[in-house]
């Protein structure tokens, strides 16, 4: 039953009418009054006396038990912390990333020199999922213009690629040297700060990240559980075993070991600490002719004109996707090949809905919502790819967040569910992204930056640069390929298919949500879901007036249509799961979905910041 409902329902089982038993019946999916009393219309007085008093009992039961304020318990507060300050914040997966970033804020540097320097630090921290043999996207909120900016750092495929490559040995675009596409985070670390940032040296940016790694830095939760997922690749892999491995051990380290052994990075890092033009130094030196070199003994395709040719892209003011929302606020984020236009739309469709989430009815009747918003803004998904090689990409991504698409999403919503084809869209399967990560910032002038970073699955390709220490991604596995199917068995996006100089699609969502009463910058880690994870965050902020860590705190819910199988987390109360099923909804339970970072400013000073609990207990925010 949908949250409207509840109180027609709520007047109606005090004093119903005759007609109105009938409507609410129907709404309940009860038998009608009239077809109960023309089946006994042969009983007795008696009789019928008994059975109006059982109809009413059983309407008035369920009516009640649908709109109780006695609602399901929810999970208690979770480990991380709500940071509350009074100018600026900066969030990230780990809390000594965080405080990097806080300490350029403090030293005067800007929302985005924070970002930077705190994205130095995650490439160590979080070595499984980010990091420069990676990529990116930044979308950029400034405070005076109240215009954005986004730039495309994603990585690119490199020159000699080809659409069959990996035919018949799909695991090549996963593990090893040819898994590895053009990386852009340095290129578009410089170049953020260069157009973007440059309140403070660049020195002093990347100088503290090189500080805790001399001094050795501790395994994260998360970093030593993908090294114990993956120990028989870093074992039998030379270079992952010199550096992942505990000489004291003699196997990878384990949560709270000091890792001393990356000296090679620490060379790199100083090197571009000092360096005249950082990315001359990484694209268009003698360390990148070594990197070369490595590449071609070991069978990997990038050369040296693949480097020197990339370049991270400050997308035009025409191509940031902005939505706009009936309360006056914005939601900005970059085009594709990003995922953000399609959160965008979940948010969208959603948008002119009234919640009433103190009821049971009302909580099943947003998540019921939620499900199929999501539903078809999946299904646009797989049409889109790297606008400069799918003419229609950016103008889908400007269909799926405009009014009118969400307004024909939302009247195709109903009380239950519907066959695939309903939603609309192909049946080509995107690739699924996994080793990923998201830093949020809000500065004290109220500029705002939110980047995703990612070497898409984690721990990469598994094989690391000797000469530069470079953890390298395995973004090739981002495309799809022809007659490869996905997991599921559905067929590959040909919007998807190699390029040489193409971009992969991406799940990244990095939003930008601003208004004149506040700024919130929230994006997320997790492959696929990243799109739900940061819709469902936004709305629970934003429309359900929740805390920026009750928003993330909030048990979650995953559906990409293909499969149209609802993930849901295990802490979601089971009263909604059963009500939701009865809608025709099928679920499979996991442990956590998406790792959601969020700094939230409002017009007052105060400051929210929460980095999710689903990471690890290092996972922390910092401010002032």
């Amino acid at each position: 039953m949908d949250a409207d409902i509840s109180p027609l329902l709520l007047n109606d089982v005090e004093n119903p009418s005759p007609t109105r038993v009938d409507e609410i019946l129907n709404r309940l999916n009860l038998p009608s009054r009239k077809s109960a009393i023309v089946t006994g219309a042969g009983v007795g007085c008696i009789l019928t006396l008994t059975f109006t008093t059982v109809l009413f009992a059983t309407l008035y039961y369920n009516a009640a038990n649908l709109v109780s304020t006695k609602l399901p318990k929810w999970a208690p507060p979770y480990h991380s912390l709500l940071g509350e300050y009074s100018a600026a914040a900066v969030a990230a997966d780990n809390e000594l990333c965080s405080e990097i970033g806080r300490d350029i804020l403090l030293q005067g540097g800007n929302a985005v020199d924070a970002a930077v320097a705190t994205t130095f630090c995650i490439g160590v921290m979080d070595t499984q999922s980010s990091g420069l043999g990676g990529g990116h996207f930044m979308t950029i909120f400034n405070a005076t213009t109240r215009k954005c900016h986004v730039v495309d750092a994603r990585e690119v495929a490199p020159a000699a690629a080809t659409e069959n490559m990996y035919k018949d040995r799909w695991n090549k675009s996963k593990f090893g040297w040819e898994a590895v596409a053009v990386p852009g985070e340095l290129h578009g670390l410089w170049t953020e700060y260069t157009h973007f940032g440059g309140q403070v040296s660049w020195e002093s940016i990347v100088r503290p990240t090189i500080r805790l790694m001399e001094e050795g830095y501790p395994t994260s939760h998360a970093l030593a559980h993908a090294l114990e997922q993956y120990k028989s690749q870093v074992l039998n892999e030379p270079t992952m075993r010199k550096h992942f491995v505990n000489p004291a051990t003699g196997v990878v380290y384990k949560l709270g070991e000091q890792i001393k052994t990356r000296t090679n990075f620490i060379n790199t890092l100083r090197g571009l600490a000092t360096a005249a033009d950082p990315a001359a130094f990484f694209y268009r030196s003698n360390l990148t002719r070594q990197m070369v070199d490595e590449f071609k003994r070991n069978g990997g395709i990038l050369t040296m004109d693949d480097f020197a040719n990339y370049r991270a892209i400050v997308r035009a003011d025409a191509d940031v996707i902005y939505t706009q929302l009936e309360d006056g606020r914005i939601v900005c984020g970059p085009p594709p090949p990003s995922g953000a236009a399609v959160t965008q739309a979940i948010l969208s469709i959603l948008d002119p809905i009234v919640f009433n989430t103190s009821t049971i009815s009302g909580n099943v009747g947003f998540l019921h919502r939620f499900i199929e918003a999501s539903k078809f803004a999946y299904a646009a998904r797989s049409s889109m790819g790297d606008m400069a090689f799918v003419k229609n990409a950016t103008e889908l991504a400007r269909n799926i967040t405009s009014k009118w698409w969400a307004q024909l999403a939302r009247s195709k919503i109903s009380w239950g569910t519907h066959p695939d084809d309903y939603y609309g869209g192909g049946y080509q399967a995107v690739p699924n992204d996994h080793g990923t990560t998201h830093i949020s910032v809000v500065d004290k002038h109220g500029n705002a930056v939110s980047i995703t970073s990612t070497i898409n699955l984690i721990l990469g390709a598994t094989v690391m640069s000797e000469s530069s220490g470079v953890l390298w991604n395995d973004q090739m596995d981002d495309f799809s390929s022809p007659g490869h199917p996905n997991y599921f068995g559905f067929p590959p996006s040909p919007t998807n298919f190699i390029r040489p100089g193409k971009k992969p699609m991406s799940s990244a969502s990095p939003l930008v949500v601003f208004s004149d009463k506040e700024v919130l910058s929230i994006g997320a880690a997790g492959g696929s879901t990243i799109i739900s994870g940061v819709a469902g965050a936004a709305l629970h902020a934003l429309r359900l007036h929740a805390n920026i860590k009750r928003a993330i705190d909030f048990p979650r819910m995953h559906n990409q249509l293909k499969p149209n199988v609802t993930e849901v987390e295990r802490n979601m109360p089971k009263a909604y799961i059963d009500a939701l099923r009865e809608r025709g909804h099928t679920f499979k339970t996991v442990d956590t979905i998406t790792v959601v970072t969020a700094v939230q400013k409002f017009a007052n000073g105060t400051v929210l910041a929460n980095s999710d609990w689903r990471k690890g207990t290092e996972s922390e925010p910092a401010g002032y």
